[in-house]
């Protein structure tokens, strides 16, 4: 037998890692060590930084963890070199997988089963001594309460109980039963349940010339299973007893070992196929042998291309055959219609996003830049097998960003031509069908009785279609939905010059004949209704999109919808949502649409309908952002739409707001574009505040930015000063998109002097205000005072207590930077006056929440407390989750001043609790840094360095440069504490650059911290 090198890294007990001389190196910390287990269970493959982050920090990790996690890495790998290895999508152990006992001992149970099934008994029974010897105790002994760990010791210890079987087995085919008898029973002791050891009791029993005690361990197993789970012994228990009442040897027959495996689930969006599929059996096989068979030895990635005119039935084939191939491809199967007929395809990147989210990636981490998020996605697809399905593809450039770069994965494209460009792809061509294969897809959608009994006008039908899939299922659906037509009828109606499908044969005329055929049918509002949808530039529509464009209530739309659905021109998006379900087009109907649109819609008319879709899309986005949500200046507060929501659909809306926005996101965002492009201002700008702090709450950042951007854009295109006063402000104030200070306070003063221009002092004062803030969160605290002092003076002539409240409450913060708590609470007594009288409850509970800091830094702990209860309970009656963090946070403070650090410890917890729910980065930096003020004083230095790391990061993406600079020095402190001079250096240095850019007077003090 092959000398295995020596184990120097195990997880089957606790965590273990040997230096090359054979020295145990300490792995310390929990965290650290479940970092480790991670990557060790999957040796040799990359473990993702999601699945790392989840596996070491559980279900709430903390801001930054990112970082946090490489700070980790770099940790580990200074103890294990380099066993530990980079990887594009996370890391992976870089050593020989013979190294890790878990890996060996899976080896060894493998290759130990192996010599057992080929009767090689004496090997067998050794190899598996030898992989038993490997564990060293319970596996993940010293990591179990880890998030990954519960499902992984339990296939590791399945795999040791399996393996174990299997070397008893060996040994009893060796002889010798008598020696196993009591190691047997002490098994059996221990696992009741398992069938295979009592089997094995009985073999070894009856083997050893004891079949008498053989029968009543029988009798014992029966009992057992009757008692716990009600059940029979199995085939194998019975033949085992039986065997014994012969006389004869009882064969216990092994059982199938575990593997370990650690896979996230798979993303799977296809659409349904089709229950009446018919043929292309041929086509089906040339995508089955491209895509999933004969797969070795490939090298590049299997691409099948299916290309074919209007109506032959693309994508049917190309969805029918991905549900084929599923079990192929069992980490995912990808779908995205790329709509390339459509007024607005859909790009690359905006698909890359989607995808992307799907494989696990959190909106925040995904990348900017379309090249980045192909090239993540490719890296995340690295290990995988996962099927794209890409749909109605313009051209070759648009596929190229969303192809794989693992032979494992496989594409499968369609496109109205040939797509050429696609290297080494097969290409599946599709023709007509044959007039067997027309008569079978009739027989299916109409039933095979009804066309068998028409059997030679069916032949008629069918030639009239062209023999076109489309015009072949549209004909069929109208004789499905009307049971007393005779199948002749609905021929004699394609007899008639202006219903005939003579031109079927020709492609794109053929589909436009056949969609005329059912859009004729229908009543007048169905076919009015049917050319207002194709207003909309959006690819689905809801239910309330019909009533708006009509004009009507919900119901009225309903009928006329529900008309087009039977017909067949629209499509239905299960599963339904009542009033909130989703239709859509086949893209050839929807060109029929447009096309009617134009000749049959006065013009005036169709601009009228697509005002009042879009006041739609306003009044239901503002019902489901709240006021809590909305966005928003003084000066604006938006037009009032001319389309009200009837009370029942803003219920459905309101019932779950969140996932209704989540639901109609890309309605929205089309409805901003499409706006804009009708120069409607106004509108524009509108929906643009409306749905904008939704898309930034769910960092939909590319969404945000792009809404916020066409509107401006607009703004200025058409003279809109007031738009792009408005548009100026909201780009600069959505901490989504902090810019450089510089750039902010420019757009800004820009936005003043458009509002001063319109004589909108309410304007002009939050104008103002929003530059004092931009410089007030970039350290510039004189600049930022000078601001709010002006913006201050023209809000209190406006008589706006809300903002007066917020200034002063602002200027208290600043005054209390500089050293000046006495001056802050001034301000503060005064600010809450008008805060109460602005009857705005989050206002409130901001400047009680300011005036407890204060409290807090002139040692009235006392008056601190009573004021942060009270603000706690004004936010929460609020819903102001994000003013319940900040709050928290500070009473923790409290509490860690007052000498109670459990206490701290568990208001913090509430507190990430509250700032995760509001994504408020700000406050989960603060909670971050008070846990680090918690750790210090509990000597845990490491743990203080491993919250700072985050929480300057949480600083940085908001721009506060006090705030990040106060992290980086303490965190410098931690590290000198932990011996890191390295780390701490740097540190210290990156917080002397922040406090050079800071005011002369914030920096002296953050200097004083910094120390010689």
């Amino acid at each position: 037998m092959t000398v295995s090198a020596p184990v120097r890294f195990g997880i089957l007990g606790p965590t273990l890692a040997r230096s090359g001389d054979g020295r145990v190196v300490p792995i310390g910390g929990p965290r650290l060590r479940a970092l480790f287990a991670l990557l060790l269970a999957g040796a040799g493959q990359a473990v993702t930084v999601e699945r790392l982050i989840d596996g070491v920090y559980g279900d709430q990790p903390p801001d930054g963890a990112v970082n946090a996690l490489r700070s980790q890495v770099a940790r580990l790998r200074g103890l294990v070199g380099d066993a530990v290895a980079s990887d594009p999508v996370g890391y992976r152990f870089g050593g020989d997988p013979d190294e890790v006992d878990v890996h060996r001992f899976v080896r060894l149970a493998r290759a130990g089963r192996a010599a057992l099934d080929a009767g090689d008994h004496t090997r067998a029974a050794a190899v598996l001594r030898e992989a038993l010897d490997l564990w060293r105790g319970p596996a993940l002994a010293d990591v179990g309460a880890a998030s990954f760990a519960g499902p992984l010791i339990v296939r590791l210890q399945e795999m040791r109980v399996a393996a174990l079987e299997d070397r008893i087995e060996a040994d009893l085919r060796c002889g010798g039963a008598g020696r196993l008898v009591a190691e047997l029973r002490e098994l059996v002791a221990e696992h009741p349940l398992r069938e295979r050891l009592q089997a094995q009791l009985i073999s070894a029993l009856a083997r050893a010339g004891r079949p008498a005690e053989a029968l009543a361990a029988y009798a014992d197993a029966r009992r057992i299973l009757a008692d716990e789970l009600g059940a029979d012994p199995s085939p194998m228990l019975t033949d085992a007893y039986l065997a014994v009442l012969r006389g004869q040897a009882p064969d216990a027959r092994p059982r199938p070992s575990s593997t370990v495996e650690i896979r996230p689930p798979a993303p799977r969006t296809l659409p349904a196929t089709v229950a009446d599929f018919t043929g292309r059996d041929a086509d089906l096989t040339a995508i089955r042998l491209a895509l999933g068979e004969g797969g070795g030895g490939r090298l590049a990635v299997p691409i099948v291309a299916i290309a074919g005119r209007a109506g032959m039935g693309k994508t049917t084939l190309a969805v029918h055959a991905a549900h084929e191939l599923a079990d192929r491809f069992p980490d995912g199967q990808l779908f995205a219609g790329l709509h390339a007929g459509g007024p607005r395809p859909v790009e690359a990147g905006a698909i890359l996003e989607r995808f992307l989210r799907l494989l696990g990636v959190h909106g925040g981490d995904i990348p900017g830049g379309t090249d980045e998020r192909a090239g993540l996605f490719r890296a995340l697809l690295a290990d995988r097998r996962v099927l794209i399905v890409l749909d109605d593809v313009g051209r070759e450039q648009d596929v190229l960003p969303l192809l794989p770069g693992s032979t494992s994965c496989a594409v499968l494209v369609t496109s109205r031509r040939r797509l050429a460009g696609l290297a080494a792809a097969t290409v599946v061509d599709l023709g007509r069908f044959s007039p067997e294969q027309s008569l079978e897809l009739l027989g299916r959608v109409v039933g095979g009785d009804r066309v068998g009994q028409e059997a030679a006008v069916a032949r008629t039908l069918a030639e009239q279609c062209g023999y076109l899939p489309l015009a072949l299922r549209i004909a069929g659906a109208r004789l499905a939905l009307r049971p007393h037509w005779t199948v002749r009828q609905m021929a004699v109606r394609l007899v008639d010059e202006e219903r005939r499908l003579d031109e079927l044969v020709h492609g794109g005329m053929a589909i436009r004949a056949s969609i005329s055929l059912n859009h004729d049918a229908l009543s007048d509002p169905a076919r009015r209704l049917f050319r207002l949808l194709a207003i909309s530039d959006a690819h689905v529509f809801s239910g309330w999109t019909a009533a708006a464009l009509l004009g009507t209530s919900i119901d009225p739309a309903q009928e006329p919808l529900d008309e087009l659905v039977d017909a067949q021109l629209v499509q239905p998006i299960l599963p339904a949502r009542g009033l909130l379900t989703h239709y859509r087009f086949h893209d050839l109907v929807r060109g029929f649409a447009r096309q009617r649109l134009a000749a049959d819609e006065p013009p005036g008319e169709a601009d009228t309908a697509l005002r009042r879709m879009l006041d739609a899309v306003l009044a239901l986005t503002r019902a489901a952002t709240g006021p809590e949500m909305a966005a928003g200046v003084l000066s604006d507060p938006g037009r009032t739409p001319a389309w009200s929501p009837p009370p029942m659909l803003l219920d459905a809306v309101t019932a779950d707001p969140m996932a209704w926005l989540e639901q109609e996101r890309p309605v929205l965002v089309a409805a901003v574009h499409q706006a804009a492009r009708a120069d409607r201002s106004e509108l524009c700008h509108d929906l643009a505040k409306a749905v904008q702090p939704f898309l930034s709450l769910r960092a939909y950042h590319d969404d945000a930015h792009a809404v916020l951007t066409v509107a401006l854009d607009t703004a200025r295109r058409t003279g809109d000063r007031r738009g792009e006063a408005v548009m100026l402000f909201a780009l600069r104030t959505d901490v989504a998109d902090v810019p450089d200070p510089d750039s902010a306070l420019r757009d800004l003063t820009r936005a003043e002097t458009l509002f001063r221009e319109l004589d909108d002092r309410p304007g002009v004062a939050v104008a103002v205000r929003a530059q004092g803030f931009v410089a007030y969160l970039h350290g510039r605290t004189t600049t930022a005072m000078r601001l709010f002092s002006r913006a201050l003076e023209m809000t209190r002539a406006l008589q706006h207590d809300g903002e007066v409240a917020y200034i002063l409450q602002i200027l208290a913060s600043i005054h209390r930077l500089h050293g000046e708590p006495g001056t802050a609470l001034r301000l503060l007594a005064e600010a809450i006056g008008f805060a109460r009288a602005s009857n705005k409850p989050r206002v409130v509970a901001q400047v009680l929440y300011r005036t407890g800091q204060a409290q807090l830094e002139t040692g009235d702990r006392e008056s601190a407390g009573v004021v942060l209860r009270e603000a706690l309970a004004v936010a929460h009656a609020a819903g102001d989750a994000g003013g319940e963090a900040h709050i928290l946070v500070e009473q923790a403070r409290a509490e860690l001043l007052h000498g109670a650090p459990d206490a701290a410890s568990a208001l913090l917890e509430v507190a990430r609790e509250r700032a995760a729910a509001a994504r408020d980065a700000l406050a989960e930096g603060h909670a971050l840094t008070v846990e680090a003020e918690l750790a210090t004083l509990r000597d845990d230095h490491e743990r203080a360095a491993e919250a700072l790391r985050p929480a300057a990061g949480k600083f940085r993406a908001v721009g506060s440069l006090v705030h990040e600079a106060y992290a980086l020095i303490s965190l410098g402190e931690a590290q000198q504490a932990l011996g890191d001079e390295a780390g701490a250096a740097a540190s210290r240095v990156r917080a002397t650059r922040l406090i050079d850019r800071t005011e002369p007077t914030i920096g002296v003090r953050l200097r004083s911290r910094l120390g010689p």
